[in-house]
């Protein structure tokens, strides 16, 4: 390509060298860290205040539950390495922030709130409608927030992964699960 090829490009912006995440995405991570390590160790403290019943299997009712809290801790953790990762490159990195890093953005906001508030409200409403419907619910529509041009994907990836954890934790895992609504 000559020179006067390469005028017709439209310009594009060079990749900056040293990028680096904006303060407020670590603020960010920060508030999901520490929200991250909050459900762990409460999750852990439910979990040990289980009753053991005295008939019971040599693992008791705690395992799978204290498994869950070693991952959302583990989870925790690699997000607190990953967020100190990048404390130290933003230090090495003398760049002034752009205003458009500094400044709040209302979109993201509302969208974790909103995914917040359904959260909340499959925890809600798990026991009283059933594992299976509340979770086909529930991933329904956060599938359709974040692949909104696929409703029979979502539809179908939701009701696949609600019936095939119902399967594993039920039959397999024998775990009891609400039925709720559903006979089974």
């Amino acid at each position: 390509m000559s020179e006067s090829d390469l005028a017709d490009l439209p310009a594009t912006r060079a990749p900056q060298p040293g990028f680096r995440q904006p303060r407020h995405a670590l603020w960010t991570a920060g508030g999901l860290l520490l929200a991250t390590l909050a459900i762990a160790s409460g999750y852990l403290y439910l979990t040990l205040a289980l009753p053991t019943p005295a008939v019971a299997d040599p693992l008791g009712p705690q395992i799978f539950p204290m498994l869950v809290s070693g991952g959302l801790f583990l989870c925790g953790a690699m997000m607190g390495l990953e967020l100190w990762r990048s404390r130290i490159a933003i230090r090495r990195t003398a760049l002034p922030a752009a205003p458009s890093e500094t400044s709040f953005d209302l979109r993201s906001a509302l969208m974790v709130a909103g995914i917040t508030g359904w959260t909340a409200l499959y925890f809600f409403v798990f026991e009283r409608v059933g594992f299976v419907v509340s979770t086909i619910v529930f991933l329904f529509g956060l599938m359709s927030v974040f692949n909104a041009r696929h409703p029979v994907v979502n539809a179908a990836c939701a009701t696949g992964f609600a019936f095939g954890a119902w399967l594993l934790f039920v039959k397999v895992l024998s775990v009891r699960l609400p039925s709720g609504i559903l006979p089974f």
